[in-house]
């Protein structure tokens, strides 16, 4: 449907944040300003952000993740945990928006201060060179799976590229959605699409990889794919325990 918009760590280390977190304190502010974190419940750190920017052209599809609700989630943020969030990703820009709900509005958390979030039940991290050398992007990734030697990746990138709408001849734009998977070792990324690149990556169990695909009747099609790498990364790390 086309149509015009006119508004808008590891696993491991989310579970430690949700134990340990705090919420940044109101004081020393200036009234205004003090009513203005009051009302925001402690939260305003989160909201001095830019405004997420308007698709104001003809669109089809969606820049999000998945569709323009926005997740209940948290974040730690700047050294902080921030919980009872709600959160969504503009996987065109890869920017986290955070909802104001007081204004009926949001705002765009500045990715230097982002570590890790969640939108319901999935978990992403912000990736960076300081701290990965060896990624093959900066940005936002989601963690499929995480254990002590092995972690599995995922990258969504939406693209806007022009297309011309066949009922009335006009110009709009589509976003188009690319997908990487990526298997984590030692702070190494190897990309992984199909059985062959798996095998490839986890050599040392491949004899039990190939059984474990075949009873298991895996599949590395599109709509497989994902299902399928979660399962592999999981008997890599019950194996080599």
């Amino acid at each position: 449907m086309t149509r015009s918009c006119t508004l808008p760590v590891l696993l491991s280390f989310l579970t430690f944040y949700l134990l340990s977190g705090e919420i940044l304190p109101a004081q020393n502010y200036t009234p205004v300003s003090r009513y203005y974190v009051e009302q925001s419940g402690g939260y305003s750190p989160l909201y001095n952000g830019e405004i997420p920017p308007l698709y104001s052209m003809l669109y089809e599809g969606t820049y999000y993740l998945e569709s323009d609700a926005y997740y209940p989630g948290t974040v730690y943020y700047n050294g902080k945990l921030y919980v009872d969030m709600l959160l969504n990703l503009n996987v065109h820009r890869d920017e986290l928006y955070v909802m104001i709900p007081e204004y009926n509005s949001s705002s765009v958390l500045l990715k230097a201060h982002v570590e890790s979030f969640t939108m319901g039940d999935m978990h992403f991290i912000n990736i960076v060179k300081e701290k990965w050398p060896k990624a093959p992007d900066q940005g936002y990734f989601r963690v499929l799976y995480s254990g002590n030697d092995i972690s599995l990746l995922k990258r969504t990138i939406k693209r806007m590229n022009s297309s011309t709408a066949a009922n009335d001849r006009k110009v709009a734009y589509a976003f188009e959605e690319s997908t990487s998977y990526y298997i984590v070792k030692n702070g190494v990324f190897y990309p992984v699409k199909r059985k062959s690149s798996v095998l490839q990556v986890l050599p040392g169990i491949r004899k039990e990889l190939n059984r474990h695909i075949r009873e298991e009747k895996l599949k590395f099609g599109k709509d497989e794919r994902e299902a399928s790498l979660i399962s592999c990364a999981m008997l890599y790390q019950k194996e080599v325990k």
